[in-house]
């Protein structure tokens, strides 16, 4: 019950969790990814920074909801930023259609009846591991740098073939601003089927490095700011606009070479257990 000369939008400004759905415009959800096929971890992602391009409001974390939270942000098409201080997760940014609750802020403001309006717009991101992440021992991983020559390639999407619970899966990823990568496979085992037990793998690798439109305005905006929107979504057609498929060859940790064979990209030797370096370098 609200206390004398009190209002719903000063009760809402104190009760954090509520006040998205009383309200708020925007909620957005940061869940951990694992793979293409698996539900993400449902831990929320506190310590985040998540903007609105454009706007300078900041939103409030909700601890028990694992929200981020805003109030003031217009109506329409949203670019939402997110990135990591601590470098744990890699940035990456995501688009929402964001309603028109005025009507409903105003009531609450005159200590009116509120209206009918749309619910807040709750968009899902799932983020993807970075470098800086403290992966537990026995982590599946494959990390590197991919190059075009001498030349770091940021902003290039990578998709490597998995198993989970013996069923095809995959894991992506894009290179970060410096050309690095990490590829976490969590559900590799060991085939113990067969004597010895099988602990290497040989997995597929796909690489789509930027456009020149793309790759320029990753350069001119920054990595976060040049990005595309919802990367991870985009349909085949969206995707070859931006991004161009290419061939590529992998050098190990200790310099020896995995060149191509008969046109075919070589494998990725996938350890069980174990963080493996393989740098790509892109071909002509």
């Amino acid at each position: 019950m609200l206390a004398p000369a009190d209002t719903p939008l000063a009760w809402a400004a104190r009760h954090s969790p509520d006040r998205v759905s009383a309200v708020g415009v925007l909620a957005v959800r940061i869940r951990r990814y694992l793979t293409t096929g698996a539900d993400p971890s449902l831990a929320a992602l506190p310590g985040l920074r998540v903007r609105v391009a454009g706007q300078a409001e900041r939103p409030l974390w909700h601890e028990s909801t694992g929200l981020y939270g805003f109030l003031n942000i217009p109506s329409g098409d949203a670019r939402i930023e997110i990135d990591d201080p601590a470098g744990r997760y890699q940035p990456q940014a995501i688009s929402a259609l964001v309603p028109d609750r005025s009507a409903l802020k105003a009531a609450l403001e005159a200590a009116e009846a509120p209206p009918a309006v749309p619910p807040p717009a709750y968009p899902t991101v799932d983020l993807r591991p970075g470098l800086a992440m403290g992966l537990p021992p026995a982590t599946t991983a494959v990390w590197g740098v991919l190059r075009d020559g001498s030349r770091a390639v940021p902003g290039a999407l990578l998709s490597l073939a998995t198993v989970r619970n013996g069923a095809a899966d995959t894991v992506s990823t894009l290179s970060g601003p410096d050309g690095s990568f990490l590829l976490v496979l969590p559900f590799e085992v060991i085939d113990r089927g067969v004597n010895p037990p099988l602990r290497d793998f040989n997995r597929a690798l796909t690489v789509f490095a930027p456009r020149p439109a793309l790759a320029a305005a990753l350069a001119a905006q920054g990595f976060l700011a040049g990005q595309p929107t919802n990367v991870f979504g985009l349909s085949a057609a969206e995707r070859n606009a931006l991004f161009l498929l290419r061939g590529f060859q992998l050098r190990d940790a200790g310099g020896a070479l995995h060149p191509q064979v008969g046109g075919q990209n070589p494998p990725v030797s996938v350890s069980v257990g174990r963080k493996v370096r393989l740098d790509i370098e892109l071909l002509p």
